[in-house]
């Protein structure tokens, strides 16, 4: 039977059906209903302590914020860099291109915004040494976003934003 003479044996049912699946969208009322694939939970792998995990939520490094602490930030763009601690007592300064600027033991918590003026997103690669030295390298990206932000936590915890 051919599915024209099929479509009309059955009102139409098959050729709705036909119709619905082509356009992407299912008639209302419409006794044929689409089977969907399950979704599958996948469990995160476990990784030893201390190993930077590029997951929301987990700090990128840690840093230990009882002795004294620096900043340095390098400016990796090529472009000129506006930077300032989301501390109110705090103004905003300009970091050149290929310059590197060194911050000694800001107040905890903090969070200290690195951009662009042009407001070209940048991305953050951020290590720990040591000596308690945080580094930061900033570079352009080829993201919508970027990050924004380097959140120091009290705890010793560093979150890119």
């Amino acid at each position: 039977m051919s599915a024209s003479k099929l479509g009309k044996s059955k009102g139409g049912r098959v050729a709705a059906l036909l119709a619905g699946g082509i356009s992407g969208m299912l008639l209302q009322g419409s006794p044929w209903v689409a089977a969907q694939p399950a979704l599958q939970t996948v469990p995160l792998p476990r990784l030893p302590v201390g190993v930077d995990q590029a997951v929301f939520g987990r700090p990128v490094a840690r840093f230990n914020p009882t002795p004294p602490v620096e900043v340095v930030v390098r400016n990796r763009t090529g472009l000129p860099l506006e930077y300032g601690f989301t501390d109110p007592r705090q103004g905003i300064s300009e970091l050149q291109p290929g310059e590197t600027l060194r911050l000694s033991s800001p107040t905890l918590p903090n969070c200290l915004a690195i951009n662009t003026p042009m407001l070209g997103p940048v991305g953050y690669q951020v290590s720990v040494d040591p000596a308690n030295v945080i580094t930061v390298e900033v570079r352009l990206v080829n993201d919508v976003s970027g990050d924004h932000c380097l959140d120091l936590q009290e705890t010793g915890a560093i979150f890119v934003n």
